[in-house]
């Protein structure tokens, strides 16, 4: 080999090793990095891993998202058009403009009660939007409020755990007892449904009492299973509380035990997911539920089902409509109003109240042929919080979510 021919096969090593040495240069302190991309396929058991929800804010003002409930302008099967409503701004009024919560319907069914946090005061308002307080007594910093079904009382709770019972007709107060938890009145108001909570786990027990706490029972031990029970007593009458321990059927499904107040055992009620929150039709044969599961990306989804001992699980049918049960509200025994979010990001039925700042939009169901109608979005993008509907059907009355306000929106 000739002394040139070695010069050049050395400068070409020289060069290749300069440019090799370039290249690791660079991409070790000069390449911007980037985030990987992480796969989308979701295991069961990773709920630790989803995405946290941020800090409340101002409301998206685009419809795009990680999914939507009911998007504008898409269609489902039976889904109706909504040309002839007027104008969703028409049909939307402020009843009032303060902080409205705890709302519940009055008892002729034409307007709401609610507590004002900023003058301590029960109120009750027509829809027509005549307010009127319910008593003149102040209850600085009540923690919730259990609303009676038939008449104007109210069980108080206080941030130290305290309990009253409120008359707003006789003004009349009782205090109840702290250990009491989780209450619900029956349908007439003669008696309540509470949980008697102890620090000894064989002390914990399901009881039904009278309103003032006296004439009370034990009607089902709680044990361990204290914080997986949940009193609701249905209009009928037949069931006073649910729990979330019955027999396992999988990440995806479980089995609702449904309690009777005389110790009935009904068959449980079996449900296609998590999250299981349920809402009763006026008769209380049916119940309709959300639940979420991990194909749906932790999304509520609506399900109806017999809801009532006799026909438990019956004609049990999903609604492939993305929203929680306690946004709805039913329209006799065939139809429901519902708050649809126009966003519903991923993990959404995990935490409830940490996504709660989306616009929603009102949808009717149709049980009876399966059809939604999209009935608009309230003028100011609220989000639909205890929502009331009118005895004929024409209003529905909410509190928004985020500020508090309290909303009427026609309907037809």
């Amino acid at each position: 080999m000739s002394e040139r021919l070695k010069k050049f096969l050395l400068i070409i090593a020289f060069i290749i090793f300069a440019c090799g040495l370039g290249y690791i240069l660079y991409s070790v302190f000069f390449r911007p990095k980037t985030t990987p991309v992480e796969p989308t396929t979701e295991q069961p058991g990773t709920i630790g891993e989803l995405p946290s929800s941020g800090t409340a804010g101002e409301r998206p003002t685009s419809t795009q998202g990680e999914g939507t409930g009911l998007p504008p302008g898409t269609s489902q099967p039976g889904q109706q058009p909504t040309e002839d409503l007027p104008a969703a701004t028409q049909r939307t009024q402020l009843l009032n403009a303060g902080i409205s919560r705890d709302v519940s319907a009055t008892t002729d069914g034409n307007g709401a009660r609610f507590y004002d946090p900023a003058d301590a005061k029960f109120y009750k308002i027509s829809s027509d939007g005549a307010l009127k307080a319910l008593s003149d007594q102040t209850f600085p910093n009540v923690d919730s409020v259990v609303w009676g079904n038939a008449s104007d009382q109210a069980i108080l709770n206080f941030p130290d755990g305290s309990n009253v019972l409120y008359n707003f007709v006789t003004q009349k107060q009782t205090t109840l007892p702290k250990h009491w938890d989780g209450f619900d009145f029956s349908n007439n108001d003669n008696q309540i449904v509470a949980k008697n909570e102890s620090d000894s786990p064989e002390s914990r027990y399901l009881i039904v009492a009278s309103p003032d706490g006296s004439n009370a029972q034990a009607i089902e031990p709680l044990g361990e299973n204290s914080n997986k029970t949940f009193p609701a007593w249905t209009p009928n009458g037949d069931i006073i509380a649910y729990a979330t321990t019955g027999q396992a059927k999988g990440f995806d499904r479980q089995e609702i035990i449904l309690v009777g107040k005389n110790h009935e055992n009904y068959n449980g009620l079996v449900v296609e997911g998590r999250g299981f929150e349920p809402l009763w039709s006026p008769s209380g044969q049916i119940v309709l539920y959300s639940v979420w599961t991990v194909a749906n990306d932790y999304k509520p989804e609506l399900w109806v089902s017999g809801g009532a001992p006799g026909n438990i699980n019956q004609n049990r049918q999903k609604l492939s409509v993305q929203t929680w049960a306690f946004k709805c509200a039913w329209h006799g025994e065939t139809e429901v109003i519902c708050g649809v979010p126009e966003t519903m990001p991923r993990g959404a039925g995990l935490q409830p109240d940490q996504f709660q700042n989306t616009s929603d939009r009102i949808v009717r169901i149709n049980l009876q042929d399966n059809t939604v109608m999209d009935l608009g979005k309230p003028d100011g993008g609220p989000t639909v919080k205890d929502p009331i509907l009118s005895t004929d059907g024409s209003e529905l009355i909410f509190t928004d979510a985020v500020t508090g306000k309290l909303y009427k929106f026609g309907l037809f």
